[in-house]
């Protein structure tokens, strides 16, 4: 991987990250990205993705929960292109809680549903914590204002808010050249929208897909659960 070059077995399933950093990459060459927001950070894997890519802009990454937070902020210290920020996004400036799971990329502002119970591990809350949660247009002209000629790319993954985030983005929206959402086939969280629901949002806002990436299967029945999906302005 050190080259650029992997071997694979063709005759297994590939994750995600096999195939998605370089069709980012494609779409960041194209559409001349200079700044990723980075919504749902965890502890910085989606930076470090597209570091690894090639991508050598301005990273603003995102993350409410307090120990991802700390090892997100500790990785992104190590690159002087790299902003950490504690808080949430959504549609409204408020204090929201958040659930706290067993695995910590699965934390978010909705509760977990009884599809999450039967599809996955580590589903349960472990507990809860009190964030800041802010809309990004509140924050947008702060995030973007040491960039010249800012090309932004959104990436979402807020573990099913994905749309509420948007909700808080409207007038930003449209200073974002492509975004990238995790979008559910079976909704894991309470009050989720399905993929064919975004979908259709996402095509109102004026993105289509370039790209659709599984991530979570069924344990049992090998359904996909969810799916990161790559969305450009179709003008």
């Amino acid at each position: 991987m050190r080259l650029g070059y992997s071997v694979f077995d063709l005759r297994k399933d590939q994750s995600t990250d096999v195939f998605l950093p370089g069709h980012l990459r494609t779409i960041f060459d194209a559409l001349q990205v200079n700044c990723v927001i980075d919504v749902g950070a965890n502890h910085g894997q989606f930076a470090s993705m597209i570091r690894r890519a090639g991508y050598r802009g301005v990273i603003i990454s995102v993350e409410p929960q307090m120990e991802s937070y700390a090892t997100l902020a500790a990785a992104a210290r190590t690159d002087p292109l790299w902003t950490a920020l504690n808080i949430a996004l959504g549609e409204r400036d408020e204090d929201a809680t958040l659930n706290v799971l067993a695995a910590s990329d699965l934390n978010s502002l909705l509760r977990p549903s009884a599809n999450m119970v039967l599809a996955t591990r580590d589903s349960d809350v472990r507990e809860t914590q009190q964030v800041q949660v802010r809309r990004l247009d509140s924050i947008f002209e702060a995030l973007v204002h040491e960039v010249e000629a800012p090309r932004v790319f959104l990436k979402l993954d807020t573990q099913g808010y994905d749309l509420h985030v948007l909700r808080g983005a409207d007038q930003s929206l449209g200073k974002i050249v492509g975004l990238q959402s995790e979008l559910s086939v079976i909704p894991l969280y309470e009050g989720t929208a399905d993929y064919i629901h975004a979908l259709s949002v996402y095509r109102e806002l004026g993105f289509e897909p370039t790209g659709i990436f599984p991530v979570a299967y069924d344990r049992a029945t090998r359904h996909v659960l969810e799916f990161d999906t790559v969305l450009t302005r179709r003008k």
